[in-house]
């Protein structure tokens, strides 16, 4: 796990204010996409399903994806991700198999994540090692 920096506080701060506008109590989850400390784009989740149990036209959209979506280029890029509790408190918000593989796919170098106990930093690729 890499070191986190204080522009890294900074950025997972904005992916908190992202996951506070998720429409779900129990998985209101942010994404923060950055480059070069420019922001590229937001998110936040759409709905809560999980994808490998509904059909394609029902699945999620995980607030990793709409930001990359909407950014429309990631490589090299660090992604922010946050996951607010029912309670307010930070989740886990390490990106699901589904998103890693988006986001090796799409080049994202760097995920920084929250979780119960603090944050997570690691390289992207080394994700789908871990799961």
């Amino acid at each position: 796990m890499a070191a986190i920096s204080s522009s890294d506080i900074r950025w997972l701060n904005r992916a908190i204010t992202q996951a506070e506008q998720a429409p779900h109590e129990q998985w209101r989850v942010g994404a923060v996409l950055v480059k070069g400390g420019s922001l590229l784009s937001v998110g936040f989740n759409r709905y809560r399903n999980d994808p490998s149990q509904v059909e394609l036209a029902g699945v999620s959209y995980h607030a990793e994806a709409v930001a990359i979506r909407k950014a429309g280029f990631a490589e090299g890029a660090t992604l922010y991700v946050a996951r607010v509790t029912r309670s307010g408190e930070l989740g886990s918000a390490r990106p699901c198999a589904r998103c890693q593989s988006l986001l090796e796919k799409h080049g994202v170098h760097t995920v920084v994540w929250t979780t119960p106990d603090g944050l997570l930093k690691q390289r992207a690729r080394h994700l789908l090692l871990a799961v």
